[in-house]
Protein backbone atom coordinates (compact mmCIF):
# COMPACT_ATOMS: atom_id res chain seq x y z
CA UNK A 1 0.00 0.00 0.00
CA UNK A 2 1.56 3.28 -1.07
CA UNK A 3 -0.01 5.20 1.82
CA UNK A 4 1.74 3.02 4.39
CA UNK A 5 5.02 3.39 2.49
CA UNK A 6 4.52 7.16 2.44
CA UNK A 7 4.02 7.15 6.20
CA UNK A 8 7.19 5.13 6.72
CA UNK A 9 9.23 7.42 4.49
CA UNK A 10 7.95 10.53 6.21
CA UNK A 11 8.17 9.22 9.77
CA UNK A 12 11.10 11.52 10.63
CA UNK A 13 9.19 14.54 9.32
CA UNK A 14 6.15 13.61 11.40
CA UNK A 15 8.33 12.96 14.43
CA UNK A 16 9.78 16.47 14.17
CA UNK A 17 6.30 17.95 13.87
CA UNK A 18 5.15 15.91 16.90
CA UNK A 19 8.22 17.04 18.88
CA UNK A 20 7.36 20.64 18.02
CA UNK A 21 3.88 20.13 19.45
CA UNK A 22 1.71 19.25 16.47
CA UNK A 23 -1.28 17.25 17.69
CA UNK A 24 -1.39 13.65 16.51
CA UNK A 25 -4.99 14.05 15.29
CA UNK A 26 -4.05 17.03 13.15
CA UNK A 27 -1.27 15.06 11.49
CA UNK A 28 -3.70 12.19 10.93
CA UNK A 29 -6.16 14.59 9.30
CA UNK A 30 -3.37 15.99 7.13
CA UNK A 31 -2.38 12.52 5.97
CA UNK A 32 -6.02 11.50 5.43
CA UNK A 33 -6.68 14.65 3.38
CA UNK A 34 -3.57 14.08 1.26
CA UNK A 35 -4.36 10.42 0.65
CA UNK A 36 -8.05 11.23 0.18
CA UNK A 37 -7.23 13.64 -2.62
CA UNK A 38 -5.03 11.06 -4.36
CA UNK A 39 -7.61 8.34 -3.82
CA UNK A 40 -10.45 10.54 -5.09
CA UNK A 41 -8.49 11.42 -8.20
CA UNK A 42 -7.74 7.75 -8.85
CA UNK A 43 -11.39 6.80 -8.29
CA UNK A 44 -12.62 9.45 -10.71
CA UNK A 45 -10.19 8.35 -13.42
CA UNK A 46 -11.07 4.70 -12.80
CA UNK A 47 -14.79 5.45 -12.84
CA UNK A 48 -14.50 7.33 -16.12
CA UNK A 49 -12.42 4.63 -17.78
CA UNK A 50 -14.66 1.89 -16.43
CA UNK A 51 -17.82 3.58 -17.71
CA UNK A 52 -16.35 4.18 -21.15
CA UNK A 53 -14.98 0.65 -21.46
CA UNK A 54 -18.20 -0.90 -20.16
CA UNK A 55 -20.30 0.94 -22.70
CA UNK A 56 -17.84 0.12 -25.51
CA UNK A 57 -17.00 -3.51 -24.77
CA UNK A 58 -20.05 -5.14 -23.14
CA UNK A 59 -22.32 -4.80 -26.19
CA UNK A 60 -19.62 -6.46 -28.30
CA UNK A 61 -19.16 -9.51 -26.07
CA UNK A 62 -22.80 -10.29 -25.23
CA UNK A 63 -24.02 -12.77 -27.81
CA UNK A 64 -26.99 -15.09 -28.14
CA UNK A 65 -26.71 -18.88 -28.20
CA UNK A 66 -26.23 -18.70 -31.97
CA UNK A 67 -23.28 -16.29 -31.55
CA UNK A 68 -25.28 -13.38 -32.95
CA UNK A 69 -25.89 -9.91 -31.57
CA UNK A 70 -28.99 -9.89 -29.35
CA UNK A 71 -32.10 -8.00 -30.47
CA UNK A 72 -32.75 -5.45 -29.00
CA UNK A 73 -29.15 -4.38 -28.40
CA UNK A 74 -27.63 -4.65 -24.92
CA UNK A 75 -28.50 -1.73 -22.67
CA UNK A 76 -25.76 -0.89 -20.17
CA UNK A 77 -27.08 0.77 -17.01
CA UNK A 78 -24.89 2.14 -14.25
CA UNK A 79 -27.18 2.96 -11.30
CA UNK A 80 -25.81 6.04 -9.58
CA UNK A 81 -26.67 4.82 -6.07
CA UNK A 82 -24.81 1.52 -6.54
CA UNK A 83 -21.79 3.22 -8.08
CA UNK A 84 -21.69 5.80 -5.27
CA UNK A 85 -21.92 3.08 -2.60
CA UNK A 86 -19.11 1.12 -4.25
CA UNK A 87 -16.87 4.18 -4.54
CA UNK A 88 -17.54 5.12 -0.93
CA UNK A 89 -16.61 1.64 0.25
CA UNK A 90 -13.48 1.54 -1.88
CA UNK A 91 -12.38 4.96 -0.61
CA UNK A 92 -13.26 4.49 3.06
CA UNK A 93 -11.13 1.42 3.75
CA UNK A 94 -7.73 2.89 2.73
CA UNK A 95 -8.49 6.20 4.43
CA UNK A 96 -9.36 4.47 7.69
CA UNK A 97 -6.19 2.38 7.51
CA UNK A 98 -4.01 5.43 6.89
CA UNK A 99 -5.67 7.38 9.70
CA UNK A 100 -5.23 4.45 12.09
CA UNK A 101 -1.56 4.10 11.16
CA UNK A 102 -0.99 7.82 11.62
CA UNK A 103 -2.71 7.85 15.00
CA UNK A 104 -0.76 4.90 16.37
CA UNK A 105 2.64 6.50 15.84
CA UNK A 106 4.67 6.36 19.02
CA UNK A 107 6.89 8.76 20.87
CA UNK A 108 8.54 11.30 18.52
CA UNK A 109 11.88 11.08 20.35
CA UNK A 110 12.09 7.35 19.67
CA UNK A 111 11.29 7.90 15.99
CA UNK A 112 13.87 10.66 15.69
CA UNK A 113 16.51 8.59 17.45
CA UNK A 114 15.78 5.64 15.16
CA UNK A 115 15.82 7.76 11.98
CA UNK A 116 18.99 9.53 13.06
CA UNK A 117 20.84 6.23 13.30
CA UNK A 118 20.39 5.43 9.60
Amino acid sequence: MSAAASLRERSAEFAVLRALGAPRRRLARLIAAEQGFLLGLALLVGLGLGAVLTRAVVPLIVLTGDAAQPVPPVLVELPLSHVAALLTGVAAVPLLIVAALALRRGDPTVSLRHEGGN
